[in-house]
């Protein structure tokens, strides 16, 4: 059963080498497929938007090979950068 949830909710992103925290910023297509927009701090402390989709009962990354776009100057995702960056959820 996939978890309820926000736009602001963080949610673990699992991978096969990291695990990562995310802060979700669009849920439009999660009822549909499971797929979640979030945004997440690479090891370069850069913000970033990917998608991940609930897989196995948990997170992961829906295309791994992809880090996702640069979330940095997106003033419609500040307020999820922020978050993610001070580390406040």
């Amino acid at each position: 059963m996939r978890p309820k949830l926000r736009t602001g909710y963080p949610v673990t992103i699992h991978g096969q080498t990291f695990t990562k925290v995310g802060i979700v910023c669009d849920v439009s297509t999660y009822d549909l497929d499971g797929a979640l927009q979030v945004v997440y701090v690479d090891a370069a402390f850069k913000a970033r938007r990917t998608v991940v989709v609930w897989r196995d009962g948990r997170f992961e990354w829906a295309d791994p090979s992809t880090p996702g776009i640069d979330a940095e100057n997106d003033p419609a995702l500040e307020t999820y950068v922020t978050t993610v960056k001070n580390g406040r959820y």
